[in-house]
């Protein structure tokens, strides 16, 4: 049994996360390799690249360029210039301000991307992807001698593979990986998988004596994908399709009015998340920023003067969001630590996601493990699905937020209704509902 993942994305880290937490062990495996896998994740480039080792993440500053060049940085982006041309933009592998380089893109003097170079996380070019009118064309895996290992032909999708004393020419990504997927002797019996892309088509190449589980986390919209029709339609070795969105879960009739098909059964399970506290109820909010734009904040600040607003950033702050923090009830951090930041977030009961740039240290998501209540307006959310649809409001109904925050601080029982409504909206899951269904599944007692 294994988990296949198509890329190692939010979704799947939050599955193999819950799948942790609930102690439930099963080797994993991601097709697409970004350089940042974590050490229980395998991957057939990570495997025969064979990169890892004990060196440490490239700081972007330890990036090589020419003499005389330089590099410009923010918390979430870097820049390479000639004199006053921009020749590269570096990408960092998180928000934390920690400016660790995952890519750097490099440009012509037209302005398109040229190529990109891939790290990953001990240091090292990994990757190149080249581009032609601004579309990638072909990607190149290198070894630590710096010795091509994969060829990835992207516009055709074929790969060729010289490591290892293997010599191969494979049609396809998921002809790769199941070669893969066999030479390392995976069991194979049982496959976990939570996309109807790649995986589908490897799942396809595999006999067709297993029994495949679907993990289904994408918004399904009025109709089911027509993937999951063909698993409906043509008898594959998927027998069980797991429902994650809660929402989708409770329209599975209107979706399925004619019966499963060739599946076997139908499941709800969410995601397990941390919770290390329940809310206080304190009169206390947090916004976390990388700029000075967030919606309605004087209206706000001015209508809830006995509540405290926090406001942090891991950069400097512009003099606009500075002279916030002369008012009575308002504390400014700029230049924030992350110890300071997340001591904010569990100090603090309640979190607006109302700034319009992008958003730092996945800040929505961190707000919601530590229950706090969040609420935004419907252009400003970047975490939508961990606030729940009563607390997202139009950009008129400032006073809207206003009222709904005061009378949650007054009364206890609202307070806990509108916490466990964004829980469910998250399809919060707890430890027994997966020893429940997943023992169902690999037991075969599903129905």
């Amino acid at each position: 049994m294994i988990n296949l993942f198509e890329k190692y994305d939010g979704s799947s880290r939050d599955f193999l996360f819950s799948q942790k937490t609930a102690k439930i062990k099963i080797p994993s495996v991601a097709m697409v390799d970004d350089g940042f896998l974590p050490d229980d994740v395998d991957s057939p480039f990570k495997y025969f690249c064979n990169l890892t080792d004990n060196h440490d993440p490239l700081y972007f500053d330890q990036l090589k360029i020419p003499y005389y060049w330089r590099i410009l940085s923010t918390a979430s982006e870097g820049r390479i210039y000639d004199l006053d041309k921009r020749k590269a933009q570096i990408f960092y592998s998180s928000t934390d301000n920690t400016r660790l380089v995952k890519e750097v893109r490099w440009s012509d003097d037209i302005g398109p991307v040229s190529w990109v170079d891939h790290y990953n996380n001990h240091g090292h070019l990994f990757a190149k992807t080249y581009y032609e009118n601004g579309q990638a064309k072909y990607r190149k895996y290198f070894d630590n001698h710096g010795k091509i290992v994969i060829e990835w032909n992207l516009t055709a999708g074929d790969i060729f593979l010289d490591a290892k004393k293997i010599h191969r020419h494979f049609a396809s990504l998921p002809q790769f990986v199941t070669f893969y997927l066999q030479l390392r002797k995976y069991n194979l019996d049982h496959i976990f998988y939570n996309s109807l892309s790649y995986p589908l088509w490897v799942m396809d190449q595999l006999p067709a004596d297993g029994s495949d589980t679907l993990f289904w986390n994408e918004d399904t919209g009025a109709e089911i994908p027509g993937n999951m029709q063909y698993l409906l339609d043509k008898k594959t070795r998927t027998k069980h399709i797991v429902f994650q969105r809660h929402r989708d879960w409770m329209h599975r009739r209107e979706l399925f009015p004619n019966g499963t098909g060739n599946v076997d059964d139908l499941h709800y399970l969410g995601m397990i998340y941390p919770h290390p506290r329940g809310n206080k109820m304190q009169p206390s909010i947090l916004i976390m920023t990388n700029s000075d734009q967030i919606d309605h904040l004087d209206e706000l600040v001015r209508a809830m003067p006995n509540i405290q607003f926090h406001i942090a950033a891991v950069t400097e702050m512009s003099g606009k969001l500075l002279a916030f923090g002369e008012r009575s009830n308002v504390t400014v951090y700029p230049n924030v630590s992350r110890q300071r930041a997340l001591q904010l977030l569990k100090d603090c009961d309640i979190y607006l996601d109302i700034n319009r740039g992008s958003e730092i240290l996945d800040s929505v998501r961190a707000a919601f493990e530590q229950n706090m209540l969040i609420l935004g307006f419907k252009d400003t959310l970047h975490e939508p699905q961990f606030v729940a649809p009563q607390n997202n409001f139009e950009q008129n109904q400032a006073k809207e937020m206003t009222q709904t925050i005061l009378t949650a601080l007054l009364k206890p029982a609202l307070m806990e209704k509108l916490i466990d409504t964004q829980r469910e909206h998250a399809n919060d899951a707890t430890v027994e509902q997966y020893k429940e269904v997943i023992g169902a599944l690999t037991n075969g007692k599903a129905r």
